[in-house]
């Protein structure tokens, strides 16, 4: 079985096709952790993981892209009452990209990992050019379950995220970019989680498909040819990772 540690299953782009995406994790063993942007998506998260306990993980979490649009009391408040349902809190973090008020980022940021602390939930953070800032941040928590998703830092932040015990994940990029599979070398393999971040699309790969499960099969084939590992041990490997992730 594989763990699609990062994937937005509530976006608009999956609903004609649900039942499909529903097979196709189904067919190939696969669990998927949807997270969610907005409070649309994190009451669809809630109602498909009801709907599919069997393959979906749902995750509750306001995106730094989507901070300006939402009441953050309204969404707090949708966390409190639904934590029991939620098993971890995400897309959550910082963005020094997008053009909105990063201090407010820092603000939600903070809620939501007061949120996961008080009551022990995994959390998947986006930190697009933010790396250092959501290290730092991270550093005033006691949260054991902490993936930096589609890292994209350096190698030397990424030695820190490890030392620091945080998970990283990688995506179809993987299968083409000699730059992750350098970075994927450099990981503590014990923290080493795999995504498919869909319905995003891939350019240079998979012929510009919006991501669909079935790239994550591709995806531990990239990892264990980077680390030069049986397929049947890596995803052993990636299996053990992803569920001591989502225990703490």
């Amino acid at each position: 079985m594989l763990i699609d540690s990062h994937t937005h299953l509530s976006d608009d782009e999956y609903t004609s096709i649900e039942g499909e995406v529903i097979d196709m994790l189904r067919a190939l063993d696969i669990k998927a952790i949807s997270v969610s942007m907005d409070i649309k998506t994190a009451r669809r998260n809630l109602s498909l993981a009801e709907r599919y306990k069997d393959v979906i993980i749902p995750f509750v979490g306001l995106h730094p892209w989507c901070i300006e649009q939402e009441d953050i009391d309204e969404f707090t408040s949708f966390i409190l009452s639904n934590i029991d349902k939620i098993k971890g809190i995400g897309e959550i973090g910082l963005d020094a990209a997008y053009a909105s008020d990063y201090k407010r980022q820092k603000v939600v940021f903070e809620s939501m990992l007061s949120i996961a602390e008080r009551y022990k939930k995994p959390v998947s953070i986006h930190s697009r050019r933010a790396v250092d800032d959501v290290l730092a941040v991270l550093s005033s928590y006691n949260i054991k379950g902490v993936l930096l998703h589609w890292f994209s830092g350096s190698r030397k932040q990424l030695v820190k995220a490890n030392d620091m015990g945080c998970y990283v994940s990688y995506g179809p990029v993987l299968v083409y970019s000699e730059e992750k599979r350098v970075l994927l070398r450099n990981s503590n393999i014990d923290l080493v989680l795999i995504e498919t971040d869909g319905p995003v699309r891939y350019g240079s790969c998979f012929n510009n498909s919006m991501a669909l499960p079935s790239f994550l099969v591709s995806v531990a084939y990239a990892l264990s040819d980077t680390l030069n590992m049986h397929y049947s041990d890596a995803e052993e490997m990636l299996l053990k990772n992803s569920l001591r992730y989502l225990n703490c």
